[in-house]
């Protein structure tokens, strides 16, 4: 072949390879994150152990001293990561499932591959030097095609990868490529494979190692649907995985669970007190009936059913970052059923807000009750629910506002990208969307597991210029639960019965919940969390210890 058609299909090779490693990095990174949470530790970690790993095989190549061996080598190293990379995430998901010791499973893998991709560079810089006798040249060539690789492969891991495929799928494909690039490869440098039983080998490997990842990927989503199951007690009735988050539900007969990356949101035993509490004690507290209200995240559409209860509200903003969780929302029966058509309507628009995700605009109405309109079987609006799907915190900086309420139904704040909807920056400009008198409502977590994170969001509230009342109550699936309830000027003093139907909330559980034992109570260091030091992320991953002796070696926790 010529040399410079050589060289042109060697730079492709290049090419995959610096995007290849980084998508292997990505996938082991994200399940890791979606499995035990804190994005943060798992892809520092396994970044951090990859690169290592890789240093390590840098020093390792030198090992090899004959020029005849690299080319197989190379080609061996391939298919090892054509394997090992493809099967990773269906290997890890099993051994989450299985396996107690499942995170030296997890960096263990991270560093084989990473060890691989260390070996690629190196080998491909002295197998290029008899192509590129300059080392410049030759470094030149290497590098860039390998960095620009990288650039390739974030952008089409980002929006065309993740997106559209499972990382499962996406491990297979890229294993599947791998091997196509190891054919590629093994055509390219027949003639530097000087030992017959190496040329021998490697041509029995090719198609053997492409069969098996074959197999895998014919049989791999009934071994991810069988493995899934080993991680919940309740039968899996519907699993999706968005570019945002793997979401699962699981449950027998008419209850059931909704679990976001292995973390329950609700169950329909009791999410009732868990949205009771989030809802009607913000509303209650205003001076006036509510019109319009902006709930930020909840979008299972729970908390917008308990606005809806509401005669008054006549506008509701639902902003809510995942499309996949909305639309489970308004098609998946059992959850329309249990949201009361929340999201729901006959009239639906596309809202034109620049910058923002479109979604639907729900018309919700009700059998008109004028005595000719009723006997036309006419209906009426009662409220319009517009739907966003965006960030938070995006949409808090482009909307306008005002609004009489705003409810943030936000998961816990275990990483940078949820900790900073509890910061002080967050909770500024939140206040600037409220009208006078205005009411916000945040759920905390549990003020007994996390009693500083929990009371931290409420030192925050209070550095941004809110006066707070802070309420808890017990959800059996949850534990003890908590919400903050913040205003300008004077804190909110919800009292009395909701005048809306409620199934657990009254007057004396309002009553209730205001008392906090001192297990519970606020501690006295006030930690205040911004986006540059995200204390309640600190303090929410840290857990609350036991107080009193240690009974056992080590650390105990609530």
């Amino acid at each position: 072949m010529p040399g410079l058609g050589r060289r042109l299909l060697l730079g492709l090779v290049v090419l995959f390879l610096g995007g290849s490693g980084l998508v292997y990095e990505y996938c082991l990174s994200t399940l890791a994150t979606h499995l035990l949470g804190n994005s943060i530790e798992q892809f520092s970690l396994i970044i951090a152990l990859m690169l290592f790993a890789m240093g390590l095989a840098g020093l390792a190549q030198r090992g090899v001293r004959d020029p005849a061996k690299l080319a197989a080598l190379f080609i061996w190293v391939e298919i090892g990561l054509a394997v090992v990379g493809g099967a990773s995430v269906i290997l890890l998901y099993l051994a989450f499932a299985s396996l107690e010791n499942f995170r030296l499973v997890l960096y263990g893998l991270a560093m084989l591959i990473g060890f691989g991709i260390g070996l690629e560079i190196p080998l491909l810089l002295r197998l290029n030097q008899r192509y590129r006798g300059q080392l410049a040249d030759n470094l030149g060539d290497v590098f860039s095609l390998d960095y620009l690789g990288a650039l390739v492969g974030a952008v089409v891991w980002a929006f065309l990868l993740l997106p559209v495929f499972a990382l499962d799928r996406i491990s297979l494909i890229l294993g599947l490529t791998n091997m196509a690039v190891a054919a590629l490869s093994f055509w390219l440098f027949r003639r530097e494979i000087s030992v017959r039983a190496h040329r021998v080998a490697l041509l029995v490997a090719l198609p053997l190692a492409t069969a098996g990842l074959g197999l895998l990927a014919w049989g791999g989503p009934a071994i991810v649907v069988h493995t899934r199951q080993y991680l919940f007690a309740q039968p899996v009735r519907l699993h999706q995985q968005s570019p945002y988050q793997d979401i699962v539900v699981t449950g027998m007969g008419g209850r059931f669970s909704l679990y976001l990356n292995g973390r329950l949101q609700f169950d329909t035993e009791d999410e009732f007190i868990y949205h009771e509490l989030l809802v009607h004690p913000a509303l209650q507290a205003l001076d006036r009936p509510p019109v319009d209200v902006l709930v930020l995240g909840g979008g299972d559409g729970l908390a917008v059913r308990e606005v809806r209860k509401w005669p008054s509200v006549h506008r509701i903003v639902l902003v809510d970052l995942d499309p996949a969780v909305t639309a489970l929302a308004r098609t998946w029966p059992p959850l329309v059923a249990l949201n009361e058509g929340a999201l729901v309507g006959d009239h639906l628009t596309i809202l034109p807000t620049e910058g923002v995700t479109p979604g639907p605009d729900v018309v919700v109405d009700k059998a008109a009750e004028r005595p000719r309109l009723a006997l036309q079987q006419a209906r009426e609006p009662i409220a319009l629910v517009k739907l966003v799907h965006l960030d938070a915190d995006a949409y808090l900086r482009a909307a306008v506002g005002p609004y009489d309420a705003i409810i943030a139904d936000f998961p816990d704040p275990g990483s940078p990208e949820l900790a900073k909807l509890f910061s002080l920056e967050f909770y500024a400009r939140l206040r600037s969307r409220l009208r006078p008198g205005g009411v916000f409502v945040v759920q905390a977590g549990s003020p007994y597991a996390n009693r500083r994170a929990f009371w931290s969001v409420a030192d925050t509230l209070e550095a941004a210029g809110f006066a707070v009342a802070s309420l808890h109550v017990h959800i059996p699936t949850f534990g003890e639960w908590g919400w903050h309830l913040a205003r300008v000027g004077a804190a909110p003093d919800p009292r009395g019965d909701p005048p809306v139907p409620t199934r657990y909330l009254d007057a004396d559980v309002l009553q209730a919940a205001r008392v906090f034992p001192r297990t519970m109570r606020r501690p006295a260091e006030v930690a205040v969390s911004t986006r540059l030091d995200p204390a309640v992320m600190r303090l929410y991953l840290a857990r609350e210890p036991l107080d009193g002796p240690a009974l056992f070696p080590g650390r105990a926790y609530r």
